[in-house]
């Protein structure tokens, strides 16, 4: 059984890793390894489409096979899709027929989001249209995950046309870039055998994206011609992949039964790491511990090792060796931001003055790279209010509820703020900004 005493701090990293705030982050993983690795991966297909704007990825707890765009900076894959592609090449082939949705311009248009808000049977998905209009991708995207599911596909349904734009697009891309779109079409294969299965046991990918036999003949037929289809990506590529999934594994898989699957093994890094997971999940942190410790020992320069190791430090309430990876981490990393805003909440959670002005310039940089994350800008307020700054606190407190849609109390911490006697006029501006943003 967890042992109960440190089921409180797990679950407090836990529930950060999988949705800050289950009420608008929704399974929104945010993890920095997960993100960057994959974001490596589109990177190359940003540069031979001369897209200069930067493009995230996010993954989506969710053990179905899907992947779409909400808004022109953001593509979603569901963790089911990582966790169940084939190969790379497939998951690669998947981001670029996403990425065609966005070069091609099919997000969601104003008129249709306002169409859909007004004939919603939800609220959620009201408030997700509101917020993509708004310009607001990732927070519509969280607000449709608690929502009505067939009126947020109604939301992300493509027409076979657009599909069909993408997969083109997506083809040109993966021959300039030689990689074989070999998996594409299994992939479709796949898919076009869902035609004769109830809904129910459709894919959301099969449901969301239109026209999977014409699809898959377009697919054929490019690989047919191709002279790249036998082509694989580099070994190192696929080492990164396996890493990356053999992690979200450990995130999305119950605990136990990967703990009861990979006992009494010879085990590899990948597998060690996964199942230093799911022991922190499951609550045995000595065990947790001894598996990190086993694999840092091998991989003594993994940002994202000393990330886990901290982890399970702070939830055995060892704050001062919870610090000491985190640092680590946060330096290897060079300096991702979603790892400074874990270090930030250790040294708040230290309780001592001097960690709250680190807190304070460590969430700084945090909230820079997570403008649009809440709880981000909610822990950098509270590390703001410990340190004597209640008027840039309030001013925290009311861009995050802002983010969190929650206009009402964010129009109270203006107030706030405004009447400070030490607002100073740069402040004043973001504050009466954001104001004018809440009256219209």
């Amino acid at each position: 059984m967890p042992k109960t005493r440190n089921l409180s701090l797990i679950m407090s990293f836990f529930l950060f890793f999988i949705g800050i705030s289950t009420s608008c982050q929704g399974n929104l993983i945010r993890d920095a390894e997960l993100e960057s690795r994959l974001e490596g991966f589109l990177k190359p297909l940003l540069e031979k489409a001369e897209v200069s704007s930067s493009i995230n990825v996010r993954i989506i707890l969710n053990s179905s096979y899907n992947a779409f765009v909400a808004s022109d900076d953001v593509i979603y894959l569901h963790s089911g899709l990582l966790l169940e592609a084939e190969t790379l090449e497939e998951v690669i082939g998947v981001m670029a027929h996403e990425l065609g949705h966005i070069v091609s311009g099919h997000v969601v248009r104003k008129s249709e989001s306002l169409e859909i808000a007004k004939n919603a049977s939800s609220l959620s998905t009201a408030l997700a249209a509101a917020a993509a209009i708004g310009g607001s991708g990732e927070l519509a995207t969280s607000l449709f995950i608690g929502g009505n599911d067939r009126v947020a596909r109604q939301f992300y349904y493509g027409s076979r046309v657009d599909e069909a734009v993408a997969d083109e697009w997506a083809l040109k891309m993966l021959d300039e870039l030689e990689i074989s779109a070999v998996s594409m079409a299994n992939m479709m294969k796949r898919l076009s055998r869902q035609n004769v299965l109830p809904e129910s046991y459709q894919s959301e990918y099969y449901r969301t994206h239109p026209g999977n036999k014409q699809r898959l003949a377009v697919y054929e037929d490019h690989v047919a011609k191709s002279i790249f289809k036998d082509k694989r990506m580099p070994l190192k590529d696929y080492k990164i992949f396996n890493r990356i999934v053999v992690k979200l594994a450990g995130y999305q898989n119950r605990p136990e039964q990967t703990i009861e699957k990979l006992k009494n093994k010879t085990l590899s890094v990948n597998q060690k790491y996964q199942r230093a997971i799911a022991y922190l999940r499951y609550g045995d942190l000595e065990a947790a511990k001894e598996d990190i410790d086993t694999i840092l020992s091998i991989e003594p320069n993994n940002p994202y090792f000393y990330e886990l190791a901290g982890e399970i430090a702070f939830a055995k309430k060892e704050l001062e060796t919870a610090l000491k990876y985190f640092y680590e981490a946060y330096d290897k990393s060079g300096g991702a931001p979603l790892i400074a805003l874990r270090l930030g909440r250790v040294l708040l959670a230290s309780e001592t003055f001097e960690n709250y002005i680190h807190a304070r310039n460590i969430l700084k940089i945090a909230v820079s790279g997570e403008p649009r994350l809440p709880f981000a800008r909610r822990e950098y307020a509270i590390a703001l209010g410990r340190t004597g700054d209640m008027t840039r606190a309030s001013w925290q407190l009311a861009e995050a509820a802002y983010l969190r849609n929650d206009l009402q109390e964010a129009s109270v911490h203006i107030e706030r703020a405004l009447a400070k006697p030490d607002l100073t006029p740069d402040l004043k501006e973001h504050l009466l900004d954001l104001k004018f943003l809440i009256m219209n």
